[in-house]
């Protein structure tokens, strides 16, 4: 008696995928965060590059400093209309030197005049200074002004005194050099331009304006 053969179904084959082929979800994932990574350095970068440029613009662009009279006194006066006008007095002027910047502003020697008319009728000079970071330096200066120093010709001295009440001005210009982290030197220069009002009755200043 001959036995039967016995047959078994065949498994089904496993199907392995080659080691050189990516499984597309894991090529979109990979792809997906290479995309995000490339976004994050791009920002990163722009980011840095706009702290740069506001540094840049603040920081290391020099300004000039502001210059200006804080306050004026009057501490001797004497005129005269006749026999001829004449006018002498002796102002103290406290000039103020504002350094905006982010360094050490050195300035030069330099000089302050008291102007009538466009004429210069007193003059002081002030040597070299600093002034420090984002701070501001006080000059007084003690100044003569004489009429005897206008030159010859029309002037409206004789009115004013007559009126009583004397138009000058001032001017100076400074010049010197901002320090900014230690190696950029730039230098600038500030004019001051001040007019004012000499009251001869109660030898006061009044108007002040810069």
């Amino acid at each position: 008696m001959t036995e039967e053969s016995q047959s078994w179904p065949l498994a089904p084959n496993r199907i392995h995928h080659r080691s050189d082929e990516e499984n597309p979800a894991f090529k979109a994932i990979r792809k997906e965060r290479s995309n995000k990574c490339f976004i994050y350095v791009f920002a990163t970068i722009v980011f840095l590059g706009l702290i740069l440029l506001i540094f840049s613009l603040i920081v290391l662009r020099p300004k000039s400093p502001d210059v200006k009279i804080r306050s004026v006194t009057v501490k001797t006066l004497h005129y005269t209309t006749s026999p001829f006008p004449s006018v002498n007095a002796t102002l103290v002027a406290e000039i103020s030197i504002e350094n905006p910047n982010f360094g050490p502003y050195s300035f030069d020697g330099s000089s302050a005049r008291i102007l009538y008319g466009g004429q210069k009728i007193g003059e002081r000079r002030f040597g070299k200074g600093r002034t420090k970071t984002r701070e501001r330096t006080r000059v007084r200066l003690t100044m003569d002004i004489r009429s005897s120093r206008l030159p010859e010709g029309a002037n409206n001295l004789n009115s004013d005194l007559n009126n009583g009440v004397l138009k000058i001005s001032s001017y100076a210009k400074i010049t010197g050099k901002v320090e900014l982290i230690k190696i950029i030197n730039n230098r600038k220069t500030s004019e001051m331009k001040c007019d004012m009002n000499l009251v001869l009755k109660t030898k006061r200043i009044k108007d002040l304006r810069c």
